[in-house]
């Protein structure tokens, strides 16, 4: 349903996009991640066909967005950073009008607006200024401009920035309600929601691709091994000096604030794992606990953009 095939783009001397690839599959969720700066929104933009590559392509629905933009646009439903809203409209007129720019005619345009009233459960702030809803709010009717006229690719950039727990909740569940109509890529900085939320994800840094898959295998791959957590009595940076130097560690350290050692070992290295836990008996270090630890995706991914 995406394709984009070795997307580059300056501005200037800086190098946005360099060389980026990646495909969407239809009915997925796809997570697009990266720092700010990362060229996300400068993807985005460029598969939306608002602004041009220097180099590759990008489709939707196997329309390219330069080629075809009237045809790849039909197919395509967009939630900028900056949600286009006309915050003087009332909520019904201003999904009305965005159906209409959406070419929608006669009765399409009340049906789908009650549809998408209804869908994103903002019916019952439909005769209000947009201007004076909440972000919350504000951000389902950005949303429904989006979906109003029933698009087959979604891309949506940021679509919970600055919401409160709750909000972000509801919009994560409104997105996952919406896969099974469409094809959904989004950015955000939130990876828990991310990693809850999406199928596949892909991660870009200073322009360049550097990882995609679905969580698990992003994971697998970054660890190529254990992580373990380990929490003792007494003496932990002591124990970090005793243990750094075994051969299978590949990393250690301690946090403060939680009081545990944190380590990494290849693959089934239980011969490692034996040795730690009799350096920790023998030394009366106090052991409280040593359990394999489950990455998140916000570990991996401070990993590999460091």
């Amino acid at each position: 349903m995406i394709e984009v095939t070795g997307l580059s783009k300056s501005f200037g001397t800086l190098q946005a996009l360099d060389d980026v690839t990646f495909t969407v599959e239809k009915g997925q969720i796809v997570g697009f991640l990266g720092a700010n700066g990362a060229g996300k929104t400068t993807t985005m933009d460029i598969l939306c066909g608002c602004i041009g590559a220097d180099q590759g392509t990008a489709k939707i629905c196997g329309y390219d967005i330069n080629e075809q933009p009237l045809e790849a646009k039909k197919r395509l439903g967009y939630l900028p950073d900056e949600p286009p809203l006309h915050l003087e409209m009332k909520v019904r007129a201003y999904i009305e009008y965005a159906a209409k720019l959406r070419g929608l005619k006669g009765t399409k345009i009340q049906e789908r607006t009650n549809y998408v009233l209804g869908k994103l459960e903002i019916a019952d702030v439909s005769h209000r200024i947009i201007g004076n809803l909440s972000k919350g709010y504000r951000q389902r009717v950005a949303l429904a401009q989006a979906i109003v006229h029933d698009p087959e690719v979604l891309v949506l950039d940021e679509p919970t920035e600055g919401l409160d727990p709750t909000q972000i909740a509801h919009i994560r569940d409104l997105i996952r309600s919406l896969a099974p109509e469409h094809t959904i890529i989004l950015s955000s900085h939130i990876l828990t929601e991310v990693q809850n939320t999406c199928d596949h994800i892909v991660i870009i840094h200073k322009g360049k691709l550097i990882r995609q898959g679905s969580y698990e295998e992003i994971v697998k791959e970054a660890e190529s091994g254990g992580v373990y957590r380990l929490k003792v009595a007494k003496n932990e940076q002591a124990l970090i000096g005793a243990i750094s130097g075994f051969k299978g560690i590949k990393y250690s350290n301690f946090n403060q604030e939680d009081g545990e050692i944190e380590f990494g070992l290849e693959a089934n290295d239980f011969d490692t794992l034996d040795l730690i836990g009799s350096k920790v008996i023998e030394g009366g270090y106090g052991l409280r606990e040593l359990t394999l630890k489950t990455r998140s995706l916000e570990d991996v991914f401070f990993q590999i953009t460091k």
